[in-house]
């Protein structure tokens, strides 16, 4: 057994080395287990098979100047993995004490089973750092993880008590659509949770959500007032880069199954086993010019989503179930 000398000597050079300067997704593709309680992809983290969150996830890195980022993104594009991804670097890799907001406290109870328990328990870097649940005083509980440097706090939009938490670094702020306008009385919930943060020069806060209803849409709100940066594709044909509008997308017969993109400049369908080699050339491009340099916005529609998550098929299945629906178009 070594003694509490040896154990202080070790602690204090593993305290002067210095930390590796890693970007969420470096960190993701070196760490990240997927489990398959959690995903239907599981295994190893690959960025790749997302290409366009590589730079969502690494504006939220500890060395990015950026200090917010908004994420306005349709269903099946790998959105809170990559929130999943932000914490799991933070606990690991930039320490500190974070908030993470969900709709409801019902809603931060099911991530913290299902999705956090899955990220601590399969990314063994993260099991070292956080006691399981079981142990006594483990400072690991439903709503609150504690590790090395700081502490995870879980709650729901609905909670004034939980958004009056103490002050935080990181700010997670999931399906912000879903937030009540109000909560108790005390005002907007992004804006009480965000509050937290204040106090911090390095402070990372991120919100995520599919928008609900044009120019009612929390998430749409904050977009608009970011640099609104939109991820071009190379058609296969021509090579000029273009953002997926619905607009360009077309079928013929009224069959799904023929569902093509057409290319805005050489006017050429685009098969979707394109998709792939279409989103490795990506890049993000600001449309806009931001309010606060500091802040930056992504807009993603599902026509992004890989192959074999969300097809262009299975969108026009949605789209003519639903069109003459009013309230399932929506």
């Amino acid at each position: 057994m070594r003694d509490g000398g040896q154990i202080y000597r070790q602690s204090f050079l593993e305290g002067l080395r210095p930390d590796l300067d890693l970007t969420v997704s470096q960190w993701s593709d070196m760490y990240r287990m997927l489990s398959s309680k959690a995903s239907a992809e599981p295994g190893p983290w690959r960025t790749d098979r997302t290409p366009y969150l590589r730079e969502i996830m690494d504006c939220m890195s500890a060395n990015n100047t950026t200090q917010k980022v908004v994420f306005m993104a349709g269903a099946q594009l790998g959105k809170t993995e990559a929130i999943n991804n932000v914490v799991g670097y933070m606990i690991a890799h930039a320490p500190g004490p974070a908030l993470f907001v969900q709709p409801t406290i019902e809603m931060a109870k099911r991530l913290s089973k299902q999705r956090l328990e899955s990220l601590i328990n399969e990314t063994p870097c993260l099991a070292e750092k956080i006691a399981p649940a079981r142990s006594r005083d483990s400072g690991n509980t439903m709503f609150s993880k504690e590790y090395p440097g700081g502490i995870l706090l879980l709650t729901g939009a609905n909670s004034a008590t939980g958004l009056r938490s103490a002050p935080c670094r990181w700010i997670l702020l999931d399906e912000v659509d879903a937030f009540p306008s109000d909560v108790d009385g005390e005002g907007d919930p992004c804006a009480l949770a965000e509050r937290r943060a204040s106090t911090f020069s390095r402070r990372k806060i991120i919100l995520t959500s599919t928008p609900t209803i044009r120019d009612m849409s929390r998430i749409e709100t904050e977009y608009l007032a970011s640099d609104q940066r939109r991820f071009f594709v190379p058609c296969p044909h021509c090579e000029h880069k273009q953002w997926l509008q619905w607009k360009n997308l077309q079928w013929r017969d009224g069959d799904p199954k023929t569902a093509a993109y057409v290319c805005e400049s050489c006017g050429a369908h685009i098969p979707e086993h394109f998709k792939s080699e279409m989103l490795r050339k990506g890049e993000w491009r600001a449309t806009a010019t931001s309010e606060d340099p500091r802040t930056v916005g992504f807009h993603l529609s599902s026509l992004y989503s890989p192959l074999g998550w969300k097809s262009w098929q299975e969108i026009v299945m949605e789209f003519l179930r639903s069109k003459n629906d009013a309230p399932l178009l929506r």
